[in-house]
């Protein structure tokens, strides 16, 4: 066998089918350790070992247990060619300026796959008939290294990367180009995701892959990885659900507060930060704290008055003013799922009586699309776009408000009335929206009205922004839909009894 110094020369971590043999490995195979507490006994995030009160005996990450990921990697393979090979990259860290970095978040496919929360990693997983699984996993990761993690804070390292995260090798990332040269020999397939898409910026060891195929003139064998990621995370697990209907709780929570908190004279982002700080509170009022869990999945809007007629409204600046509407877009994500719900409520607790026509002709078109969401009505989320619109035109002749179709698609409405839900907020987005809803699918309805200074329409509801939006988990019957966001407030009776409780 050899010394221990030849070993600490060249980190490796190979895992075997023998718990003996594993604990003889990990004990002679590791990397070097600090006597600081913080460095050599903490990891890169949350373990059971580390933190009992956030991941229980036997789950890899908060929810999600070790088999699972097992499985999704399972499913992975089967639907890839003999002998192909996925390269799976973590997302970078991102820098708000020289040194100050922002919060770093996973890339969602990479998370999906392997639970590893860190920047600088790389899972390759190659199919394998020989493999027990089916597949080997070697993952590429930031060892322990003491003098950086001083300033840096603690890494999960290579041997965690074997005892917790199910690899079956793991390497220090420094050594990923030369290791990637051996791993593509063969002919079979090579799938991972190159190019950046939709904004993401791809990390240092997706160019150092792309290099390594241009020197072995082996471009021409390079799929597409994400379709096939986001084709298994479409549906969700009932693990999965039951970490958004916890998102869900604790945004609906968060609303209350943000209701409950609104004033004349209070700007949009105390408003937000209202938010933020009710969805900590809730999960820090059980026998556990469990706020690590959570923070903002996105971006919130809290426009107040006629701010509401920009979709995506975030300056969140402004004072709020008696006799206004607030439109309200936020969500809070946990243990890494994401909650995506929209509110409209009146800055003082009662609407006027054309904030409440307008308000409730929405309210209706949200509800009878909300009743569209199961597999057995055959619908696509594209179908139920169309149905949202004629009806949005229905509701809005009943209140004397004409509108044209073209006027609705293009003016007062005009974005889709949804999308998929779950790691992402605009989750799966390669998914197309035209084919036919499944049972455990997540997705959110949001029609909205934005009436813009126009004589066209109504003197009274110009000005207004309205959007209502709910998470909702798809049934196989209209009786098994299920409501992930029924804690926010949302009828106006319900909006007015919360604010001036």
């Amino acid at each position: 066998m050899a010394n221990r110094a030849a070993v600490l020369a060249r980190p490796v971590m190979r895992a075997t089918s023998l718990a003996r043999r594993r604990s003889i490995l990990s004990t002679l195979l590791q990397t070097p350790k600090s006597k600081n507490p913080i460095t050599a006994q903490w990891l890169g995030q949350p373990t059971h070992s580390t933190h009992p009160e956030l991941v229980a005996k036997g789950e890899t990450t908060p929810g999600i247990t070790q088999s699972e990921y097992d499985q999704r990697r399972r499913q992975l393979v089967a639907d890839l060619p003999d002998g192909s090979i996925a390269f799976v990259f973590s997302s970078p860290m991102h820098f708000v300026s020289p040194h100050v970095f922002h919060e770093f978040r996973q890339d969602s496919d990479f998370f999906y796959l392997t639970g590893w929360n860190e920047p600088d990693s790389v899972a390759a997983i190659q199919k394998s008939s020989f493999a027990q699984r089916g597949y080997t996993l070697t993952m590429f990761v930031r060892p322990k290294e003491p003098e950086k993690e001083l300033w840096e804070g603690p890494r999960s390292g290579l041997e965690a990367a074997v005892a917790e995260f199910g690899a079956d090798e793991a390497r220090p990332v420094r050594d990923f180009a030369r290791f990637a040269k051996k791993l593509i020999h063969n002919d079979g397939a090579v799938y991972a995701d190159l190019d950046g898409e939709h904004g993401l910026v791809r990390s240092a060891q997706c160019g150092e892959l792309r290099r390594v195929l241009e020197r072995a003139e082996a471009g021409a064998r390079v799929r597409r990885l994400t379709s096939l990621v986001q084709r298994a995370r479409l549906v969700k697990s009932p693990a999965e659900l039951r970490l958004l209907r916890e998102a869900g709780r604790v945004s609906g929570a968060a609303f209350v507060a943000a209701m409950r908190a609104s004033r004349p004279g209070l700007s949009e982002s105390t408003l937000q930060s209202t938010f933020a700080h009710a969805a900590k509170l809730a999960l820090a009022n059980g026998a556990a704290d469990r706020s690590a869990l959570t923070r903002p999945a996105y971006v919130p809007v809290f426009a107040a008055g006629e701010h509401a007629l920009c979709m995506h409204y975030v300056l969140n600046q402004a004072p709020l003013r008696a006799g206004d509407l607030v439109l309200a877009d936020a969500g809070a994500e946990y243990a890494a799922y994401a909650a995506d719900i929209t509110r409209t409520f009146p800055v003082t607790g009662r609407f006027s009586e054309p904030q409440r026509d307008l308000y409730s002709a929405v309210l209706a078109v949200q509800e009878q699309m909300v009743r569209l969401c199961h597999a057995s009505s055959g619908y696509s989320l594209n179908e139920i776009h169309r149905s949202s619109s004629s009806a949005l035109a229905t509701e809005l002749k009943q209140i004397g408000f004409h509108a044209a179709g073209r006027d609705i698609d293009y003016q007062l409405y005009p974005h889709h009335v949804a999308h998929y839900l779950g790691l992402d907020v605009h989750d799966t987005v390669d998914m197309t929206r035209s084919q036919r809803l499944k049972p455990g699918m997540v997705v959110t309805i949001e029609p909205g009205l934005y009436v813009p200074y126009d004589d066209r329409f109504p003197k009274a509801f110009r000005g207004i922004g309205i959007r209502i939006e709910d998470d909702i988990v798809v049934g196989e019957s209209e009786a098994d839909i299920e409501n992930l966001s029924i804690d926010a407030p949302k009828s106006v009776d319900d909006i007015e009894a919360c604010m001036n409780c």
